[in-house]
């Protein structure tokens, strides 16, 4: 799956994705960004997350959450610099 907002493009991983929670991820700036799609809902359920690496571990914070992925759009367009 390819999402394009006005400032991102996500793509899904395929190493982190099944047929159940799909990850979209992107880098815009010096930041890398995902999107989670949770299936096993209905309807689906969107997180976005920012992602960054501490040594080995990978560390995530979740920024916003919906069930409508236009919500989602709309607040990294809104919200992300």
């Amino acid at each position: 799956m390819i999402l394009a907002t006005d400032k991102m493009v996500f793509v899904t991983d395929q190493d982190n994705s099944n047929e159940y929670i799909e990850s979209l991820i992107t880098e815009y700036g010096t930041n890398q960004y995902c999107i989670k799609i949770d299936r096993t809902l209905n309807p689906p359920y969107y997180q976005l997350f920012h992602e960054w690496k501490e040594g080995k571990r990978k560390l995530n914070r979740e920024l916003f959450s919906s069930s409508k992925l236009g919500k989602i759009v709309n607040y990294i367009n809104e919200n992300i610099q």
